[in-house]
């Protein structure tokens, strides 16, 4: 397949001019283990700490290991309160508990961008995904993703953070 792909120049006030590469493509349904939840934008980063690990700790003891690295699925957004699955891909389908529930992210076409930087600023790199997305006339077509590619744990140099969003589109 080859992808789509546009450039965009952010310049912002006290930040250095981005460059992000958007583009689309194809990816196959994956299974995975999450945990679903209702929390305030500020509350995030403390909540989706805790989250990572309820979910770790339960692909572990079930015998298996991630097979990728850990995201968070965005359900809903209005005003400071968002719906969103912390989650961790499994390499094949596994049974869940009350809390940790088994889940597929979707196969299909997807419009995908990667974030250098901090959490923070991710705001940015959303907005002009989804400027992206309308310009090249694609319809959103279910709820959109971070896979949050480096650690902050092992990278303590948030200018290093990458994360990989995909949003699914017609």
């Amino acid at each position: 397949m080859s992808p789509a792909k546009g450039l965009d120049q952010v310049s912002e006030q006290g930040e250095k001019h981005m460059s992000r590469e958007f583009g689309t493509t194809q990816l196959g349904a994956q299974p995975y283990m999450g945990i679903r939840t209702t929390t305030t934008i500020d509350k995030l980063p403390a909540i989706m700490g805790q989250l990572f690990g309820e979910v770790y700790g339960h692909i572990q003891r079930s015998g298996q290991e991630p097979a990728g690295m850990p995201f968070s699925i965005y359900h809903s957004m209005e005003g400071g309160t968002v719906e969103l699955e912390c989650g961790m891909p499994v390499g094949s389908p596994m049974a869940g508990t009350a809390r940790v529930k088994a889940g597929e992210l979707p196969s299909g076409t997807m419009a995908t961008v990667t974030h250098l930087g901090p959490y923070e600023d991710l705001r940015h790199t959303w907005a002009a995904l989804t400027e992206w997305i309308n310009s090249q006339g694609l319809q959103p077509a279910g709820a959109p993703w971070e896979v949050y590619v480096t650690d902050p744990g092992a990278e303590p140099d948030q200018a290093k953070w990458r994360t990989d969003i995909f949003f699914p589109v017609l």
